[in-house]
């Protein structure tokens, strides 16, 4: 399967992850850091977009360069949704707490 190879495959595997989450009805703990997490996927598929319309316009060096700096912003925020998601599962709720 080639479209699952590469960002576009990390992307989609990420958001078939928050697709499981949500079935499993853990949505309601983490939907801000799920969002993250969604917002992080969005710049790998923009890498994808970018990286396919405008290599052969702007130049290779250009495209590279821009094609790292949507990936490490992707990166950034899945981490942040990640960790954040981690706290909140391991914390407890407000209403449990004394």
């Amino acid at each position: 399967m080639v479209f699952l190879e590469g960002t576009l495959g990390i992307a989609i595997g990420i958001l078939a992850g928050l697709v499981l989450l949500k079935y499993s009805d853990l949505m309601d703990k983490v939907k801000v850091p799920a969002g993250f997490i969604a917002a992080g996927t969005m710049f790998y598929f923009i890498d994808a977009a970018t990286s396919l319309g405008i290599a052969n316009m702007l130049g290779e060096t250009v495209s590279g360069w821009l094609s790292f700096v949507w990936q490490l912003l992707g990166f950034i925020f899945i981490l942040i949704g990640a960790l954040w998601a981690v706290v909140a599962f391991i914390t407890k709720p407000k209403s449990k707490r004394k």
